[in-house]
């Protein structure tokens, strides 16, 4: 149900918007800024009900009546959706939403403006919602979502209140993915682990696919230490290949050190228990400041390639400094 009681590690953005219902303060303007799958579109959703429910409770859309059934099915004729077509945000439709917003809402006290990955408008697009936010309309809010305030015009998150949302912890994803997807407690904390806080990203995850992708990664990595450095060139290279899954991977391998240091203190709390002969092995040979000093060059890999270094070079120089030094 998209209430706001229904939304997961959101309690931050959820607070700041029912204050400002309570208080009779909610902006005509809102930017809903983080990554993709943690909640932004839901919240939108949530608020369209909140301010246009029959029988609120509370602040809160009662998800129940007319008025609510027809935002869950998207079809209210007071809650514009603006999207991306194909690419971008194209001028054209922020012109019909224009057109739309002349009228009185239709059903509802309010009307509710939703522009996703607003950060996809093309510059005719954002220079006319620019104008919509300098004059709104009466009875109208208007919510943009985007990933981050620096990928719009300034202008336009100045005309905003801004809330941003964060990444939601991976206990709280794993805790979803164990009730709404029957997983067991170590695969959804290692999807939960992969979805980097994205609570969509792993509710839509071919698990069959990531565990196996996963495991071919840490088995690769288990034998590492004993490798030629022209064939950890050539893990590193098959890693840099894999543009869409090379973050993910050093998250692995983050992970991987992270439970070679827990087994030394704490070896019940790991994360690869499939692979605790191996792990044991690792940690073994290594000391707490060997083990320490690996993590801090996986990270530092992780700035490198966020900074947009040479991906093929980052993943070399940290093969070559994980297992050649």
């Amino acid at each position: 149900m998209m209430t706001f009681e229904s939304i997961l590690g959101q309690a931050g953005p959820i607070r700041m918007l029912t204050q400002m219902l309570l208080r009779n303060r909610l902006p005509h303007s809102l930017l809903f800024t983080g990554i993709d799958g943690i909640g932004k579109q839901t919240t939108a959703g949530a608020l369209a009900m909140a301010l246009n429910c029959l029988n609120p409770v509370g602040v809160s859309g009662c998800g129940r009546c007319r008025s609510c059934q027809k935002v869950i099915s998207g079809n209210h004729p007071d809650v514009i959706t603006v999207r991306p077509d194909g690419a971008f945000i194209k001028i054209d439709q922020v012109r019909n939403m224009c057109k739309q917003l002349r009228f009185a809402p239709v059903e509802g006290k309010w009307r509710v403006v939703i522009i996703q990955s607003a950060h996809r408008m093309n510059a005719e697009a954002a220079n006319a919602i620019l104008k919509v936010l300098e004059e709104p309309p009466d009875a109208t809010v208007i919510i943009l979502t985007a990933n981050q305030t620096t990928d719009l015009l300034p202008t336009i998150v100045s005309r905003c209140r801004h809330i941003p949302f964060r990444p939601i912890p991976t206990e709280k994803i794993a805790d979803s993915l164990v009730v709404s997807r029957g997983l067991s407690r170590e695969t959804a904390i290692i999807l939960a682990i992969l979805a980097r806080g994205s609570l969509g990203m792993a509710l839509s995850a071919d698990v069959d696919s990531w565990m196996d992708w996963r495991k071919s990664i840490l088995q690769r990595l288990k034998s590492a230490s004993g490798e030629s450095i022209p064939s950890l060139f050539a893990f590193a290279s098959a890693l840099a290949n894999d543009k869409n899954r090379l973050d993910d991977a050093l998250r692995l391998i983050a992970v991987w050190f992270r439970d070679v240091l827990i087994y030394k203190l704490c070896p019940e709390k790991l994360v690869n228990k499939d692979f605790v002969e191996d792990i044991g092995h690792a940690a073994k040979r290594e000391s707490i400041d060997q083990i320490l000093e690996k993590m801090q060059v996986v990270f530092s890999a992780q700035a490198a390639i966020r900074r947009n270094a040479n991906r093929r070079l980052a993943s070399e120089v940290m093969m070559m400094q994980l297992f050649k030094t």
